[in-house]
């Protein structure tokens, strides 16, 4: 397949994490960095113009209100050229068993027609949850290909075990480095 016309998309949040405290970088950031390390593609990162709290707690109401609603947030950053691009490894949490609500509003405003969509999600406990399959409901016209899921304590207290699982995980998905 090889990593032409791919990019790395991830939404990612900094601030106080579930397991590991305050974080400078989300863990979505730091396995999007991975991914554009290993397959030398662009990377662009989806991000809520309103932002969410930094405080845990606060943020996780305002995700789950936002996904209650199933709210599509404005994006803080024009979006990608997508011209010639056919797969997007898509790193996001699992929040509230879904996709945080800027990654719908991100997918909804791109072609996703005949896009391979590699789900790249991070969690603390959930695992993919069931992130996969509303991927696949909501964009049905996407190809939605196998994903992976990182604890976020991985990505940030253990860096070279979650590289080898992600390097496993596009090598398996038909990358080349």
């Amino acid at each position: 397949m090889g990593n032409a016309g791919t990019l790395a998309v991830f939404f990612s949040r900094s601030g106080e994490n579930y397991m590991v405290g305050n974080i400078e970088k989300g863990n979505g950031e730091i396995l999007a960095g991975m991914v554009q390390s290993m397959l030398g593609v662009p990377v662009y990162e989806i991000a809520s113009e309103a932002g969410y709290p930094a405080d845990y707690d606060e943020c996780s109401k305002a995700a789950k209100a936002e996904r209650d609603m199933n709210m599509r947030p404005a994006l803080r950053y024009p979006l990608p050229d997508m011209a010639g691009i056919n797969a997007v490894v898509l790193v996001y949490p699992n929040w509230w068993g879904d996709l945080p609500m800027p990654v719908y509003t991100f997918l909804d405003s791109i072609s996703t027609g005949g896009l391979r969509i590699y789900p790249v999600c991070t969690h603390e406990g959930n695992g993919i949850g069931l992130t996969d399959r509303c991927l696949a409901q909501a964009y049905p016209e996407a190809i939605v290909m196998r994903g992976a899921a990182f604890r976020g304590t991985d990505v940030q207290e253990k860096r070279e075990k979650t590289e080898a699982l992600l390097r496993s995980y596009l090598k398996d998905s038909g990358f080349t480095f």
